[in-house]
């Protein structure tokens, strides 16, 4: 029996074990997630997402990290059961109001940014470091934040060139992107998401904000997720509101980062991260098929083109225009 046939009848056993058998599912789209979610009904009206992930997808970190996320004061969905080395978690069902898609339907941005930065703040005091102590997570470096960015040499340097990089291309790219991060590898550092921004975000009763999709948690630079939330990929209007974000957070936090400090170190890996984004899309789009997702490139590449103007990413821009066409 092949493994997707398999799949199923692992599904159905782990559900009939947790008392869930009889629930009624609809599937979400997983946007760019490789992980599948079902949302469970019961007869009686009780719901449960059930996370379906394959081994590759970090799911017992998403289990411990929960955790450690409660533990410093931030909304996680209970876990009811899971087979982490299956890949199979059951959980709360946080609702259907992620605030991105209230974002799209015309709610005011800025309440949502600033309670999400509120957040960040209660994460950035309250994380305790040792509390995760043999858990395996990365340290967000700059040669882990080089490595994750040239997935836009991968891929989406292939789709905008129609040829692979030179070496002497690959080279310069790398050497750039040190140049730009090194400088801010003594910023603060704390428990970083990844993920963190609207559409991962639940907007809950009580002005309550549900956090979701931290599997690639590791320790990092503190701006990092400000500029994650602050992001271009899915809608305008998210970089806009990083002043106003980042200030909120420093109230809110008590570091004693300036303004500035937090700013630039934001707007860096704003662009090492919408620079890599460009080469997951492209990929999806040439290796899987998923050429929807090239509606994004214009507003990301259009974001690119603008922070690059920033002297502090001087390299990086450089590198770009000698490679003429690529954003």
């Amino acid at each position: 029996m092949n493994l997707s046939a398999i799949r199923p009848l692992e599904i159905a056993a782990f559900l009939d074990q947790q008392g869930w058998g009889d629930a009624a599912t609809q599937v979400f789209d997983g946007d760019f997630s490789p992980r599948r979610y079902m949302r469970l009904t019961k007869p009686d009206g009780s719901t449960a997402i059930l996370m379906d992930a394959d081994a590759d997808q970090k799911t017992p970190q998403f289990i411990t990290i929960a955790e450690l996320l409660r533990k410093s004061g931030i909304t996680t969905p209970h876990i009811y059961a899971a087979e982490g080395d299956k890949g199979l978690v059951l959980m709360q069902d946080f609702g259907t109001r992620p605030i991105g898609g209230l974002l799209d339907t015309g709610a005011e941005a800025k309440v949502f940014y600033l309670r999400a930065a509120d957040i960040l703040a209660k994460l950035h005091k309250n994380f305790n470091r040792a509390d995760a102590t043999g858990v395996d997570m990365p340290l967000y470096s700059t040669e882990l934040f080089v490595a994750q960015v040239s997935l836009f040499l991968d891929g989406y340097f292939p789709f905008a060139k129609q040829r692979d990089a030179t070496e002497q291309e690959r080279e310069d790219f790398t050497a750039a992107w040190r140049s730009v991060l090194r400088p801010i590898e003594t910023m603060p550092k704390s428990l970083l998401l990844r993920d963190f921004m609207p559409d991962n975000l639940m907007d809950l009763p009580k002005d309550e904000i549900g956090v979701l999709d931290f599997q690639d948690a590791g320790i990092g630079c503190v701006a990092y997720d400000l500029a994650s939330l602050c992001e271009e990929v899915r809608r305008d209007g998210g970089f806009a509101l990083l002043p106003e974000v980042i200030a909120h957070y420093r109230e809110k936090s008590g570091t004693e980062i300036s303004q500035n400090d937090l700013m630039r170190a934001a707007v860096i890996l704003s662009a090492q991260r919408h620079t890599r984004i460009v080469g997951i899309i492209s990929q999806m789009a040439l290796r899987q098929g998923r050429r929807d997702k090239l509606a994004y490139l214009p507003r990301i590449t259009k974001h690119l083109n603008t922070i690059l103007q920033q002297p502090y990413l001087f390299p990086v821009r450089e590198f770009m225009n000698q490679c003429e066409g690529l954003v």
